[in-house]
């Protein structure tokens, strides 16, 4: 995509989702061509949620396996936290059983 063409696009997108948070009632703000803002509270604390909006000029297929990699890194972390769930199960069922021998 050209990058006048990538700028329009942008700046669509940009208005879009500056729209549609207008419209649920965030106190939304534009802080750059391609960033909106809006501020957060969460469990008494403060913060602010960043969105920045950008066009890659990738080959779809790449940007499709992006997708598809991060799915991957998602399923792997998960995987591994579920074995070490349960070795962590395991070694404390030892020592309970060790402590009422």
């Amino acid at each position: 995509m050209k990058l006048a063409l990538a700028n329009i696009v942008r700046s669509d997108y940009t208005k879009k989702i500056y729209d549609y948070l207008e419209s649920i009632g965030e106190d939304v703000g534009v802080i750059a061509s391609n960033k909106v803002n809006f501020p957060i509270v969460c469990d008494t604390e403060e913060g602010f949620v960043e969105i920045a909006i950008s066009v890659v000029k990738k080959p779809s297929d790449e940007c499709y396996q992006e997708r598809i990699d991060y799915q991957n890194l998602l399923k792997e972390k998960a995987e591994k936290a579920e074995l070490k769930a349960k070795e962590d199960a395991e070694k404390k069922a030892k020592k309970a059983k060790k402590e009422s021998e």
